[in-house]
C-alpha cells in the first residue's frame, strides 16, 4: 500500500534503498530477498551478483496484503540452512507496526542462536498521520416506502488515541459517479456510523465505494461494495396445514394478502410450498421465508434456516394447532429468541384477546392512523401462544395484547430479521385475515423484513482470501474480470471454481459464456470477453481494516518474541556501521527503506559470507 512520504510512497523508496544496498554488498557475499506479505515468498533466491535482483525489484509492485513477520522469519531460516557459510545474517526492514508481529507465528521458531537479526526501523521516516479508515459497509434495499430505496451504512474509525476527528469528509460513489456526501465527527480512538440513501432507478447491479478525505495511508480511505437490487421480494410460504378445500388451507388468506391481484402491485413474488416439498427448495433463492403453522422441520433443516437468516434472509413464523412447541424450543434456539410456553384459549362467553392499540413510531406501524387503529381494536383472537424469553436473548415486542402478552416479536440474527406472530395466520384462531387492515399490515411486515441476501453477488472478501464459486456455469466457460480490467479464465476443480488471486481491492465481475471452449483457449488469457458472455454476478475485495492501526512494537517485545536470538536494533535513515565479522569482511550498508503498514515491500535481506 502506497503510504505517502512527501508525495512519494514508502514502496518507491524501499525499492531504491534495496537496489542501493545490493550494489554495495561486499565481495564474497551471497544474498536472498524475502517478501513478508501473506503469503510469504522468495523474491530473489541466493545470488552473488546484485544486479540479478534489479529487474525483479523494479517490476515488483506495492501489495495490499497483510504482513506476517513470523512466517517470513521461518522462511528466511529455511533459506539459511541451504548454504554452507558460517556467518549468517538477517536484516529485517520494517516500520514496526505491531499488527505484523503475530505472537502465534513466533511460537514455532526455535533455532535462532546461530544467526544475527538486524531490525532496521523506518518508522521515523513517516510524515503525517493515518487519522481515519473506512472499516465496513453494509447495503440494504428497502421496499417499505412507496419508491424503492437503497441504504448504505458505513463505519469509519478514528485511529488517533489522542484527539477526535472533526468534520471528516465522507462521500458515496455509485457506478463511478458521486451520489452523496457529508461530514462526520468521530471521538478519540472509536468508530462512528453514517447512513446514505438514494432512490433506486433501475434493477441493474450497483458497484460503489465509500471514500473519506486523504491522509498518510491512502488505501484505507475507501471501501468497495457491490449489490444486486431485487425487482421483487421473492417469498417462500410454507403451508403447515394444507387442505384440499382451498379456503381452508393455512395460507389461503396470506396468499391473497401478499399478492392480491398481481405481483407488480405488491412487489412480492410468492412461491407456495408444503412441508414435504421444503427440503427440495433452495432457501437462498428467496428473501423471505414464512412458516405457517408448521409442525416441525426436516432433520437438520434448522441449520439451513439459521444460515439463511445470518446472511440477511427474513424469517416470518406464524403459529397454530399443528405446531410442535417442543421442537421449536429445542431446535430453533439459535433463531427464535423466546420459548413457546402454552396455548391460551378464550373460554366460551369470555372476552377475546385484542391488540393493545396506540400510536407507534415503528417503521411498519407508524403509517396506521386513527381510523385504522380503531378498526384494529375490533380484531378478535380466540387462541394465542404465550412466550418466555431465552437467556441473554434480545428482541422487541412492537405489538402486544391488551393483557400485555406479546402479540408479535421482532429480533435480529446476523444480517437477517426474525418475526414471530403468536397466533395463526388463518381464521382458526382469530378473525384478523378477514379484516381490511390485514392486507396492508402483513404486506408491510414482509417488506420491512426483506433486506436482501449476502449471496454470491454480494460476497465480501479481504485481500488474499479465495473466492469459491460453488455453482459455476456448466457446459460452458466462466470468466472473472479483475478491478484493473484483466480477464481471467479460472480453472474448474471438481466442478467448482476457487479463485485465489484476490490481491487487488475492488469489484470483481463474474461472467458466463454458453460457448464450450476449445483446448487452446482453456489455458489462454483472453483479451476480450467472448461474444455473448453474460453477467453472472460479482464479489468485492477490500483491505483488512486491522492493518490501519499502527501501534508500534517495542524492542522489549521483539526480544520476547525471539528470546534466544542475537538482535541488533538500528534506524533505517542512518548509516549502519557494524563490527567486522569473523571472516574479516566489514559490513557498511546504507538503508533508506520502510516496510509499509500493509506490506508495501516487507524486505528481508538474508546474507551469508
Amino acid at each position: 500500500m502506497a503510504t505517502q512520504i512527501n508525495q512519494k510512497s514508502y514502496y518507491t523508496r524501499a525499492v531504491k534503498a534495496l537496489l542501493d544496498t545490493n550494489e554495495s554488498l561486499p565481495a564474497k557475499s551471497i544474498y536472498s530477498v524475502v517478501l513478508g506479505s501473506s503469503p510469504n515468498r522468495v523474491l530473489q533466491h541466493w545470488a552473488v551478483r546484485p544486479e540479478k535482483a534489479k529487474n525483479l525489484l523494479k517490476s515488483n509492485q506495492p501489495s495490499f496484503r497483510t504482513t506476517e513477520i513470523g512466517r517470513a522469519i521461518k522462511k528466511s531460516l529455511s533459506l539459511l540452512e541451504e548454504v554452507p557459510q558460517k556467518n549468517k545474517l538477517i536484516y529485517i526492514l520494517t516500520d514496526r507496526d505491531k499488527n505484523g508481529w503475530n505472537e502465534e507465528e513466533f511460537s514455532s521458531i526455535s533455532e535462532t542462536t546461530s544467526h544475527t537479526f538486524n531490525i532496521v526501523d523506518f518508522s521515523e521516516m513517516k510524515h503525517g498521520i493515518n487519522k481515519a479508515a473506512v472499516e465496513h459497509t453494509e447495503v440494504q434495499q428497502e421496499f417499505l416506502s412507496t419508491s424503492r430505496v437503497i441504504r448504505v451504512k458505513v463505519k469509519i474509525a478514528n485511529l488517533s488515541q489522542l484527539k477526535p476527528v472533526n468534520k471528516l469528509k465522507v462521500s458515496l460513489w455509485i457506478n463511478g459517479k458521486e451520489q452523496a456526501e457529508g461530514t462526520l465527527d468521530i471521538p478519540t480512538n472509536s468508530s462512528t456510523e453514517k447512513e446514505f440513501s438514494f432512490p433506486l432507478q433501475s434493477n441493474n447491479p450497483i458497484n460503489g465505494e465509500v471514500r473519506i478525505e486523504d491522509d498518510s495511508l491512502l488505501k484505507d480511505n475507501l471501501r468497495f461494495f457491490s449489490y444486486q437490487p431485487d425487482q421483487t421480494i421473492k417469498t417462500l410460504v410454507v403451508d403447515g396445514d394444507p387442505n384440499t378445500v382451498e379456503h381452508q388451507s393455512e395460507t389461503f388468506y396470506l396468499e391473497r394478502a401478499l399478492n392480491p391481484f398481481t405481483s407488480s402491485l405488491s412487489n412480492i413474488e410468492l412461491t407456495l410450498s408444503t412441508l414435504a416439498e421444503l427440503s427440495k427448495r433452495n432457501l437462498f433463492d428467496y428473501s423471505v421465508i414464512i412458516l405457517c403453522n408448521v409442525h416441525n422441520l426436516p432433520f437438520g433443516y434448522e441449520q439451513e434456516l439459521e444460515k439463511f437468516v445470518l446472511r440477511g434472509g427474513a424469517l416470518f413464523v406464524t403459529l397454530g394447532n399443528q405446531v410442535d412447541a417442543k421442537f421449536y424450543n429445542e431446535k430453533l434456539g439459535n433463531i427464535l429468541p423466546v420459548f413457546l410456553k402454552s396455548v391460551h384459549q378464550v373460554a366460551k362467553n369470555d372476552e377475546p384477546f385484542r391488540f393493545l392499540i396506540k400510536p407507534s413510531k415503528h417503521p411498519v406501524l407508524k403509517v396506521f392512523k386513527e381510523r385504522t387503529l380503531e378498526e384494529m381494536k375490533s380484531i378478535e383472537f380466540q387462541s394465542i401462544y404465550s412466550v418466555e424469553a431465552r437467556e441473554n436473548s434480545k428482541f422487541t415486542t412492537p405489538i402486544v395484547f391488551s393483557n400485555k402478552l406479546p402479540a408479535l416479536i421482532e429480533s435480529t440474527t446476523g444480517k437477517g430479521k426474525v418475526i414471530l406472530f403468536v397466533s395463526s395466520i388463518d381464521r382458526d384462531w382469530n378473525n384478523f385475515p378477514i379484516q381490511p387492515t390485514f392486507l396492508p399490515w402483513v404486506q408491510r411486515w414482509i417488506k420491512y423484513s426483506a433486506r436482501g441476501l449476502d449471496s454470491l453477488i454480494q460476497k465480501k472478501l479481504l485481500v488474499g482470501e479465495p473466492f469459491d464459486w460453488k455453482n459455476p456455469p456448466k457446459n460452458g466457460k466462466a470468466y472473472i474480470v479483475a478491478p484493473e480490467g484483466k480477464i481471467i479464465a479460472p480453472s474448474y476443480v471438481g466442478g467448482n471454481i476457487t479463485f485465489k488471486k484476490t490481491y487487488t481491492p475492488g469489484v470483481y465481475q463474474l461472467y458466463r459464456s454458453s460457448r464450450t471452449p476449445n483446448l487452446e483457449s482453456e489455458t489462454s488469457i483472453p483479451a476480450h470477453l467472448p461474444y455473448g458472455a453474460e453477467p453472472a454476478g460479482s464479489f468485492t475485495v477490500n483491505i483488512d481494516p486491522t492493518e490501519s492501526h499502527s501501534t508500534k512494537i517495542s524492542n522489549e517485545e521483539i526480544n520476547n518474541l525471539l528470546p534466544k536470538a542475537n538482535i541488533i536494533f538500528s534506524n533505517g535513515y542512518q548509516k549502519l556501521n557494524l563490527n567486522k565479522t569473523n571472516a574479516g569482511i566489514p559490513l557498511s550498508t546504507y538503508f533508506v527503506m520502510l516496510v509499509g503498514a500493509m506490506l508495501l515491500l516487507e524486505g528481508w535481506l538474508v546474507r551469508n559470507e
